[in-house]
């Protein structure tokens, strides 16, 4: 549980500074912590070190630390489950996203409960918080996208897996009928 404190404190500080993109603004902080606390609802009996890695996880691309300094508060499993599931900033978007669907069936089995549980938050998002400035078009291609990229990770928690479907469906039904209202 120390282990645990430690990570939300340091994320929380690493990530002080940032929003989401939804209307409501909220402290990015929000976000590691909902995926850390998805990956114990579904999968109750995960080690601490995954649980710490998910939230971390956005510390290295969105903050700047470094798998080194990772490691040296944390240990080698935590920094190694976070690189493994960082995007490379210094790629063109479009170039990060394939690398996630292409990247995904390699990762460690921590690190494929940390990007599904990481993607049932994002497209969770799209119900109660959509980014500012995304229409239906653009929702529906982020849940496609997210699809193809948990397709591979959904062998290590079936509780995550059903969580997506019962979501993505949501966030396609709900913007289905929006569309067919004129909203």
């Amino acid at each position: 549980m120390q282990l645990l404190l430690k990570s939300v404190d340091f994320a929380a500080r690493a990530h002080r500074d940032q929003r989401r993109k939804g209307p409501a603004h909220e402290p990015y902080i929000n976000h590691p912590i909902e995926v850390s606390r998805l990956i114990i609802e579904c999968e109750p009996h995960t080690d601490e070190y995954v649980l710490c890695a998910a939230v971390l996880h956005d510390v290295i691309e969105d903050c700047g630390a470094t798998r080194d300094e990772i490691a040296a508060c944390f240990n080698e499993m935590i920094a190694d489950i976070v690189l493994e599931v960082s995007d490379d900033k210094a790629l063109p978007r479009d170039e990060r996203k394939a690398r996630q669907i292409e990247t995904a069936p390699h990762l460690s089995n921590g690190a494929k409960l940390v990007r599904l549980a990481d993607k049932v938050a994002n497209v969770g998002a799209m119900l109660t918080d959509t980014p500012v400035g995304w229409d239906r078009e653009q929702i529906l291609r982020y849940v496609d996208w997210a699809e193809a990229v948990i397709a591979p990770c959904r062998a290590v928690s079936s509780g995550l897996s059903d969580r997506f479907d019962a979501i993505a469906r949501d966030v396609r039904a709900w913007h289905t009928e929006k569309e067919e209202a004129g909203v």
